[in-house]
Formats: structure tokens, C-alpha cells, sequence
């Protein structure tokens, strides 16, 4: 660990002393930490055993097929969430942005200059977002609700709405139909997401100065930290999670269209909080996230083989944000008292 690191480790000490082996087991905090990896399990096993189809080949891939774009949004979005800015709502205009410009302008010229000219977008949006809130100490929620109405606007404009069709025969159909055995690619670069930002947040500094920020932002201003760098980091990191997400939700249907992403901003939060990221900041797992998405996906897909129409999924995802988020209010009090 630097010295940086060690200087705020020391000054953060006592609001970050979250660890359930440092203090008496309360199981409200267990709940909050611990209870996704029970209810998913319980979750599928049920599922598995009660819900016709469900446990069938083709239906589990389709779970995580449709699962890959929202979950890599959610990966990203984790470390906006860690740097206690609650959320990134632009990453609805960004996915849209991603998708759009992968196909149409891989229709136009080609698939590098679609990707290369869909990172400069994404950093953009990344770099915005990140010096409004980290330097201007504006509010992320403001911010980043501003820029996916401008980024959204500025889409249809140049688009006039149109859905883009990609080529039945190119590389990114190709990649949205191949399987490595019975794994979607979309799945594995999920997995592939989650582990490399895993390593980001729990092996580096950067991680560290996310969490440590999310917990004490002053104590960390105090270890000489530049706060600014950290906040417009998270966000780059969330930018790069929705343009890849982008890619992979134009990849699967082989078109684009501005009002495709619309729901991946609660639908990423959904499963960032039911994972047990604190929505205060300062405690959170990517990997957890990763196991929130599966729950919601699952979740979703048993109400769908149900019979149970969109309106029941939406109040399903609104259901579980707010019993999260109790959830975790009523940890940090038990926490703090």
C-alpha cells in the first residue's frame, strides 16, 4: 500500500471500519452483506424445480444472454455507486450512443472506427460527468440525469430515430450468435468485466481511494488526495462499462436505436443494490454486483415463463430497490449507533 493509501487508511479509520469480523454480528448487517449469495441459490433452486423450462439449455442462456448488457453496465456503475454519487443515469444515453454508432458507422466505413470513435464518445461523457461532480462538487444525480437528456436529444437528432440494421453476415452478428460450448460470448465477457474490474477495485490503489473516498471524503481530502481524479475515474470507468454494454446489447439483435437502453439506468441499480454496494458509498463488490444481476435476470425470467406481463417486472425491480436500500439505511444505522 502507498503512503497515500496508508494516510488515509488511518485518517478513514473509524467510519470504514465495516468488516463484519471487527464488530459484534448483527444480522440486519449480514442481510445487507451476505443474504444475495442465500437468495440467489434459493432463487434458482426453486426456480429450477417449480418453473417449467427454466432449468432447460436454451433457456438458461437466454437469461444470461439478455443479462450481459445491463450486468456490464452494472459493473461499471458500481464504482460511481463505491464513490458515494449514488448513480449514473447517463448511462441510458451512452448504451444507445454505443449501439448506435457500432452499426452505423460499421455500415458506413468499419467496425474499428465505429469502436474508436465510440470511445472517444464514452470518455466524453465520462470525463463531463466527472469534473461537474469531482470538481464542481455538483450533484450526480442532476448531473448525469442533464447529460443522458442531452446525450439522448443530440441521438435523435442525428438520427431522426431510425433503427440501424447491421449486415446479416458481419463480425458483430457474428458475435452476438457465437457460443464457446454452451456459453454465449456476451456471458463471458460479463464474467471477463466483472473479474478485471474486480481486480481494479480490491487490488489497486485507485480501488482503494473509490472506497475510501465513498466512506470519508473528508478524511481522504485531508491524506492530500486529489478527490477530483478519483470521482472522474468511477465515472470513466461507468462510461466504459456502457459503451461495451452497448456493443453487446447491438450484437445480440443485430440493430440499433435510440430508445433501445431505456430501464438499463434501475435496472443496473437494482442489481448494484441487491449485490449489497452500499448506496451511502464506501462498501461494495463487484462481484457481488455480478451475483445481483443473475438474481434480478432470474428473477425476471421466471415472471416472464409465468405468464406475468412488463407492468408486474417493473413493480418486481422497483420492489427490490427499496428493500435494498431499507436494507442497507437500517445496516448503516445499527453501524453507526
Amino acid at each position: 500500500m502507498t503512503d497515500t493509501s496508508t494516510k488515509v487508511a488511518v485518517a478513514s479509520q473509524p467510519a470504514a471500519q465495516l468488516d463484519l469480523s471487527e464488530r459484534d454480528f448483527r444480522p440486519i448487517d449480514w442481510l445487507a452483506q451476505r443474504g444475495i449469495f442465500v437468495f440467489t441459490t434459493v432463487l434458482i433452486l426453486v426456480a429450477a424445480v417449480f418453473i417449467d423450462g427454466f432449468a432447460s439449455l436454451a433457456n438458461i442462456t437466454d437469461v444470461f444472454n439478455r443479462a450481459a448488457p445491463i450486468g456490464i453496465v452494472a459493473v461499471g456503475m458500481t464504482f460511481v455507486v463505491i464513490s458515494a454519487n449514488y448513480l449514473d443515469l447517463s448511462v441510458v444515453a451512452q448504451v444507445a450512443t454505443a449501439a448506435v454508432v457500432l452499426i452505423g458507422v460499421s455500415n458506413e466505413y468499419n467496425i474499428v472506427a465505429a469502436m474508436a470513435l465510440s470511445l472517444v464518445i464514452a470518455l466524453t461523457y465520462g470525463l463531463i460527468n466527472g469534473v461537474a461532480v469531482g470538481v464542481f462538487d455538483a450533484n450526480a444525480v442532476i448531473v448525469t440525469l442533464s447529460t443522458t437528456f442531452i446525450g439522448l436529444g443530440l441521438l435523435r437528432w442525428l438520427t431522426g430515430g431510425s433503427i440501424y440494421f447491421g449486415p446479416p453476415e458481419s463480425l458483430i452478428r457474428s458475435f452476438g450468435t457465437t457460443k464457446i460450448g454452451p456459453f454465449p460470448l456476451s456471458m463471458l465477457v460479463l464474467i471477463l468485466m466483472a473479474v478485471l474490474l474486480s481486480l481494479v477495485l480490491t487490488r489497486t490503489n485507485f480501488g482503494f481511494l473509490v472506497r475510501s473516498y465513498g466512506s470519508n471524503r473528508a478524511a481522504t481530502r485531508l491524506a492530500g488526495v486529489n478527490t477530483a481524479w478519483v470521482v472522474i475515474g468511477a465515472f470513466m470507468i461507468s462510461a466504459i462499462g456502457a459503451m461495451i454494454g452497448g456493443f453487446v446489447l447491438a450484437a445480440f439483435s443485430n440493430t440499433a436505436v435510440s430508445s433501445m437502453s431505456t430501464g438499463f439506468d434501475f435496472e443496473a441499480l437494482a442489481a448494484i443494490i441487491v449485490g449489497g454496494t452500499s448506496v451511502f458509498g464506501g462498501r461494495g463488490s463487484v462481484m457481488r454486483t455480478l451475483l445481483g444481476v443473475v438474481f434480478v435476470s432470474v428473477l425476471t425470467n421466471i415472471m416472464v415463463l409465468s405468464g406475468l406481463g412488463f407492468g408486474y417486472q417493473q413493480m418486481a425491480i422497483g420492489a427490490l430497490i427499496v428493500t435494498a436500500v431499507s436494507i442497507d439505511a437500517l445496516a448503516r444505522k445499527a453501524t453507526l449507533s
